[in-house]
């Protein structure tokens, strides 16, 4: 049973890592839709972090993300 529970839990103890960078990506995805590049560029993150962080987010469905390429 406990490796069950850590297997559900992980994903969503993920997305609490680096909280600072998701909550500016989320505020960012509240005022309109944006590719992964420009997150990057309006953020000042770099693309393969944001690319990152939104893949987390998308795994709890903690944003309205959807995979796009630029």
């Amino acid at each position: 049973m406990i490796p069950l529970a850590l297997k559900l839990i992980a994903p969503r103890l993920r997305a609490f890592f680096e909280l600072v960078v998701r909550l500016r990506l989320l505020n960012f995805l509240m005022q309109g839709d944006y590719t992964d590049g420009q997150l990057a560029e309006a953020s000042g993150f770099g693309q393969a972090n944001v690319s990152k962080h939104l893949a987390v987010l998308r795994d709890v469905d903690s944003a309205p993300v959807s995979p796009r390429m630029d």
